[in-house]
């Protein structure tokens, strides 16, 4: 059976972050279970995800993406994707290292938050001058990379190409859903790259400056925070869709 929406969504600050909230955002997806494939979409690896899901009321998804878009993992798979990540360049960790080891104001994660195709470091209040630095020492040595900035205090280093946008739509091909029945929802920077892909978007009331601002008459933001904001949102634009049918119809 081929669902009828992909809700894209991040989780920490997105879904997470009030408890009845997300409980009825938990019945609300299980009365609308059979149209809707669910799947997260995070900055953190999919075991850390896996494991939110067996210990709060998050509803199991149909699919994870984790560590910002490079990983993704097909539930009823348990495995992730052979041909993701897609890279279009060179892609080197330890090159990516050492051509940022001389800014100081770069403080690496923990290994935990590390990933073959991630690098993340912690810096806080990063200017535009500074992330432009950054890229240039990675350019010079030739490394095909893109620079995420989050929460103005997450920088993630990723191949180019490959973030949470790219990632939800190349799952979109996967399963064949067409692009105007993907929602994406999020809070923050990193998701920016989810909206940048044209799908319809929901922005939670609770979200960051950076993504607050967007303005796209196929982005909602919702009054509601959290959760809640998540069901407000795709409620809007599952209505939508359902008068668009009908008026065609």
């Amino acid at each position: 059976m081929a669902a009828e929406f992909l809700v894209s969504s991040d989780v920490d600050g997105t879904l997470l972050g009030d408890q009845r909230a997300l409980d009825a955002f938990s019945h609300w997806l299980e009365q609308r279970r059979d149209s809707i494939r669910l799947v997260y979409n995070s900055g953190r690896s999919v075991d850390s995800l896996r494991q939110s899901v067996s210990s709060t009321t998050l509803p199991e998804p149909d699919a994870y993406i984790g560590n910002v878009g490079t990983e993704i993992e097909i539930c009823a798979h348990d495995r992730g994707l052979d041909d993701w990540p897609s890279l279009k360049g060179r892609w080197d960790p330890d090159d990516v290292r050492a051509a940022l080891e001389g800014f100081p104001s770069l403080e690496p994660q923990p290994d935990i938050f590390q990933s073959p195709f991630k690098v993340s470091y912690f810096v806080f209040d990063a200017t535009s001058e500074e992330l432009d630095g950054w890229q240039a020492a990675l350019d010079q040595r030739a490394l095909a990379v893109q620079l995420v900035y989050s929460s103005e205090r997450d920088l993630d280093v990723l191949p180019q190409g490959v973030n949470k946008g790219s990632a939800a739509a190349h799952l979109a091909d996967y399963w064949r859903i067409p692009s105007d029945r993907v929602i994406v929802c999020g809070d923050s920077g990193n998701d920016l790259s989810m909206f940048a892909q044209g799908f319809y978007g929901v922005v939670v009331g609770n979200a960051l400056p950076e993504l607050a601002v967007l303005k796209s008459s196929r982005v909602y933001h919702a009054q509601q925070e959290f959760a809640a904001g998540v069901a407000e949102g795709l409620e809007h634009w599952i209505s939508k869709a359902d008068k668009d049918v009908t008026a065609l119809a």
